[in-house]
C-alpha cells in the first residue's frame, strides 16, 4: 500500500518462497536470489518506511529535524499549526487507545514537545510520537524504531503505547535474533510521601515491522492498608531491571511490609520469567503483588 508525503517511500518485505533445487550436468543449483534476500532480512533489519531528506528537513549538524519524524512515521502531518489525519506510513489508522485500523482516522493538532527520542547504542532511536492526551499527565501514540541516515530516515517497527508523558523510558534488548523494545512508565515517580502508586514494565516484541505488545508486569507499586496485629502498613512492591535470555525474560520482585514507624515487618521475594512464544512473552507465574490484591 502506498501512502502520501512526498519523499516518503513504503519498503515491504517478502516471505520466504520455497523453491527447490535441481541439479544440471552433475553440478548443483545455487540458491535462489529470494532465499539469499529472506536471509539478509534476518540478519540485518529492513526499513518498513523510508523518508529521503532535504535539506530543511535536517539541522546544522545534519540531525534530522523534530518535524522529519513526524513526517516520516505520519507522512499527513503539514506543520505544528495543521490538523492532519493521524494515518502512518504503512498505512494504519491510529486511534486513541490504538493503533487497529477500524474506523476513520482521527483528525489530530500537536505541538512540537509531543515526542520524545531515546538513542540506542547501535545507532537505532526509540521515538514516541504523542497523538493524542488521556489526561494532564498521559498521553498515546504511536512509537517506532527508527534510525537516521546521511540522506535518509528509516523506520524499522511501529507499535503503539500510552503512558507517563514526563516519566516513560524506552529500551532495546535482545533475545537471541528477537528484538524486544521494554517500556517502563513510572507512575510513582515524584509521588508525595503516603500517596498509592503505580510503575509498569511493558515489553514489545519487532515482528515485520511491528511493534506487538508481548506482556506487562508491575516495575513498583505502593498501597496503604491495614494489618491484624500491626495496624496501619504500607505495601511497597520494587523490581530489579530486567535480565534478557536468548528465549526468555526474567524480572525479580521484592514485596515489602513496613509499619507506620517505617519498620519493615514482612518480606516476600519472587521471580517471574517470561517465555518467549511466538510473538508473546508468557509468564510463569503471577507476580507477587497478588498477595495484596486478594486482601
Amino acid at each position: 500500500m502506498g501512502f502520501g508525503g512526498r519523499g516518503h517511500t513504503r519498503r515491504a518485505s517478502s516471505g520466504v518462497l520455497l523453491a527447490s533445487l535441481a541439479l544440471s550436468c552433475g553440478k548443483s543449483v545455487p540458491p535462489p536470489r529470494s532465499l539469499v534476500e529472506d536471509k539478509a532480512r534476518r540478519d540485518v533489519p529492513i526499513a518498513v518506511c523510508t523518508k529521503a531528506l532535504t535539506p530543511a528537513d535536517v539541522d546544522e549538524s545534519g540531525a534530522p529535524r523534530v518535524e522529519a519524524y513526524w513526517t516520516a512515521l505520519l507522512p499527513g502531518f503539514r506543520g505544528f499549526s495543521a490538523t492532519f489525519e493521524a494515518v502512518s506510513c504503512i498505512g494504519e489508522r491510529i486511534g486513541l487507545q490504538s493503533g487497529n485500523a477500524a474506523g476513520a482516522p482521527a483528525l489530530i493538532h500537536v505541538s512540537a514537545a509531543d515526542w520524545s527520542k531515546a538513542p540506542v547504542p547501535d545507532g537505532t532511536q526509540l521515538v514516541w510520537l504523542r497523538t493524542a492526551s488521556i489526561s494532564d499527565r498521559l498521553a498515546s501514540g504511536p512509537v517506532a524504531l527508527m534510525r537516521p541516515r546521511p540522506s535518509e530516515l528509516d523506520v524499522y517497527a511501529i507499535g503503539f503505547y500510552s503512558g507517563s508523558i514526563a516519566h516513560s523510558r524506552f529500551e532495546l534488548a535482545k533475545m537471541g535474533a528477537t528484538r524486544v523494545v521494554s517500556a517502563r512508565d513510572e507512575g510513582c515517580a515524584d509521588v508525595k510521601v503516603d500517596v498509592e502508586c503505580e510503575s509498569t514494565l511493558s515489553f514489545h516484541v519487532v515482528v515485520g515491522g511491528e511493534l506487538l505488545a508481548a506482556a506487562s508486569t508491575p516495575a513498583e507499586r505502593v498501597k496503604y492498608g491495614n494489618l491484624k496485629e500491626v495496624g496501619r502498613v504500607k505495601w511497597r512492591l520494587t523490581t530489579e531491571p530486567p535480565i534478557f535470555e536468548p528465549q526468555a525474560v526474567r524480572v525479580k520482585e521484592k514485596l515489602s511490609v513496613h509499619d507506620a514507624g517505617d519498620n519493615e515487618v514482612r518480606k516476600v521475594e519472587g521471580e517471574r520469567v517470561f517465555t518467549l512464544r511466538g510473538s508473546d512473552l508468557q509468564a510463569n507465574t503471577e507476580s507477587i503483588w497478588t498477595q495484596v490484591e486478594r486482601r
